[in-house]
């Protein structure tokens, strides 16, 4: 988010549909694929990153200390590149499959804020739902393709199938978990409105019932299926413009 220099996100206007219903081609659609591939390609090699660092940390402390020797920074760097390129594999595929079978809907249906809420919560879930088991079997499989396609390049490699998918599972849900709280406005919306703002003292723990009477005393107006409010100094102020 804060490389991209994204602020805000407007709620999911998309669904996953089954193939066989056909659509048009190029459009919306294909400038998404275009985007969630590449973001998926390079979240998944980060995250590889992490794990192989991670593992090679966790296995030190578990067997006494933690050495730093040639051996263990050439093994660590295998397993970076290895979880890596796994993890790149799973992510830009799944997440242009996901594309590639998302079909638009329509957010105007929902009356109320709180409907809005309830409609992009429902999809998120679906998504979440859809991206966790297919992350945890391109996981499990990708890592033995990498396997067979490396084997010998950087050295003797190994992997057991349950270790592949015990790490896609753990992979998927979190992949899964990621995407929903970070790249959803639901998600925004649970992770920073239900939590963080009000764990801060910034916002009412009982956040709707807040905004709800505010719309009733007149401080707030309904836009379609959002709140606004209404004096333009204090709009302003909330995004973090100085008043005049």
């Amino acid at each position: 988010m804060a490389v991209l220099g994204i602020r805000a996100f407007e709620p999911s206007r998309v669904r996953i549909r089954l193939p066989g219903r056909r659509r048009p081609s190029g459009g919306p659609a294909a400038r998404r694929v275009a985007t969630l591939v590449p973001a998926g390609l390079l979240g998944g090699f980060v995250m590889g990153l992490g794990c192989g660092l991670a593992y090679t940390v966790g296995a030190q402390l578990t067997y006494g200390g933690v050495l730093v020797n040639p051996a263990v920074i050439e093994a660590t760097a295998v397993n970076c590149l290895m979880y890596g390129l796994t993890f790149a594999l799973a992510g830009g595929l799944v997440l242009g499959l996901a594309a590639t079978l998302e079909t638009p809907i329509d957010l105007g249906r929902a009356a109320t804020p709180t409907d809005l809420l309830a409609v992009n919560r429902s999809i998120v879930v679906r998504q979440a739902l859809f991206l966790a088991p297919m992350l945890t079997l391109v996981i499990a499989f990708g890592g033995r393709l990498m396997t067979e396609l490396l084997q010998g390049v950087v050295g003797p490699l190994t992997w057991p199938m349950a270790d592949g998918l015990a790490l896609g599972a753990v992979g998927g849900v979190a992949g899964a978990l990621s995407y929903a709280l970070a790249f959803t406005a639901w998600g925004q919306w649970a992770l920073l409105t239900r939590v963080w703002l009000p764990l801060t003292g910034r916002l009412p723990w009982a956040t709707v019932a807040f905004l709800e009477d505010a719309y009733r005393r007149g401080v707030l107006r309904q836009v379609g299926a959002v709140y606004q409010f209404r004096h333009a100094r204090l709009q302003r102020h909330l995004r973090g413009r100085p008043t005049e």
